[in-house]
């Protein structure tokens, strides 16, 4: 929040309030022809002290909220900070302005120094909670309605994602080719053809699994993404070649739902699988990243990416993590680094 209208308007009202409450107080007390004169000089004292506090208050709040965010752990340690620090702010502010006044004003010297000082601290503290209050319940208002409104852009986002996973596998094309896969297992090779189907119903039943999660542990989507290569090496007559080496701390950590999935599946999607040209992916990690490599032999007849997968993982990581994924090519190779989260 900047030096703004909203700043100036608050000053006024503050700079009316003040020198009003002191008007009636000695009205009360039939003390009418002082305030009468002094209230050019109270409401120009006010209004600056007001200025005064909300410039350097509002410096010291926006500092404390990029240092305890919004849904951070220490967020109520922040709330403290926030209360501690803009009545410090104050106090000193009025204690060096009332000084001054003080000091140039004769008839304030009236009253005993230490008297006003309280009286003006007190009114300033008061003052600042009740204005800091009100700007920091209307900004956690904000914050609330934000986090309410990406929740269920992310819940939407997940489902978007889930079923077009949930479609790319029973996709026609899949189904035909993981029967016939199946069918012509089961004369020459039983037990594979066993093995195809029990890690057939895996992908289906992982799919259905997490369809209410926003991450899973790594661990659990390795498993998936095994059962998911499988069925493609069979598939590709061993023609695709799938290398996975990944430090076992690591497998506690998260990522979205099916990231591995997409990525694996696209890389199959749009590059040529051959004898002559074998399709090599490497997934491992790397810092605190899931590093997903594959050589690039891209089809012919290929149309053009339209990049939703993509598009969604990236958007779902705006959602849970101030990381996101980066996807590259390099040394012939399409490369995506998604960033591993360490807790849920």
């Amino acid at each position: 929040m900047k030096f703004n209208k909203k700043i100036i308007y608050a000053s006024i009202l503050i700079a009316i309030i003040i020198p009003t409450y002191f008007y009636f107080k000695f009205l009360l007390t039939d003390d009418v022809d002082k305030p009468i004169k002094a209230g050019a000089i109270g409401f120009l004292f006010s209004f600056t002290v007001a200025v005064l506090i909300f410039l350097v208050n509002i410096k010291t709040i926006n500092f404390l909220r990029r240092k305890y965010p919004w849904g951070d752990s220490k967020f109520t340690k922040g709330i403290i900070f926030k209360a501690v620090f803009t009545n410090i702010n104050a106090s000193v502010i009025i204690s060096i302005l009332t000084l001054i006044l003080y000091s140039i004003l004769p008839h304030f010297q009236e009253r005993k120094f230490s008297f006003v000082l309280f009286n003006n601290i007190i009114i300033a503290i008061i003052i600042n909670t009740i204005a800091m209050s009100v700007l920091e319940g209307y900004y956690y208002f904000k914050q609330w309605r934000i986090s309410i409104v990406e929740a269920e852009q992310l819940k939407r986002e997940n489902i978007q994602s889930q079923f077009e996973a949930l479609k790319n596998q029973v996709d026609p094309h899949f189904l035909f080719n993981s029967l016939n896969t199946v069918y012509s297992l089961i004369d020459t090779h039983p037990e594979k053809a066993k093995k195809f189907i029990a890690e057939f119903s895996k992908i289906y039943r992982y799919v259905l699994n997490v369809k209410d999660k926003i991450v899973v542990k790594l661990s659990e989507e390795i498993d998936f993404i095994n059962s998911f290569i499988f069925l493609q090496k069979i598939r590709h007559e061993g023609n695709l070649e799938v290398f996975i080496d990944i430090d076992a701390k690591k497998l506690d950590n998260y990522i979205p739902p099916l990231s591995l999935q997409m990525l694996v599946e696209n890389a199959i999607k749009h590059n040529i699988i051959s004898e002559k040209n074998p399709l090599k992916i490497s997934i491992t990690d790397k810092n605190n990243c899931l590093v997903i490599k594959n050589n690039i032999q891209l089809k012919d007849n290929m149309i053009e990416s339209t990049k939703i997968g993509l598009n969604n993982l990236t958007e779902r990581y705006k959602h849970i993590s101030d990381l996101i994924p980066e996807f590259y090519i390099k040394n012939n190779e399409y490369i995506a680094e998604i960033p591993l989260i360490e807790e849920e």
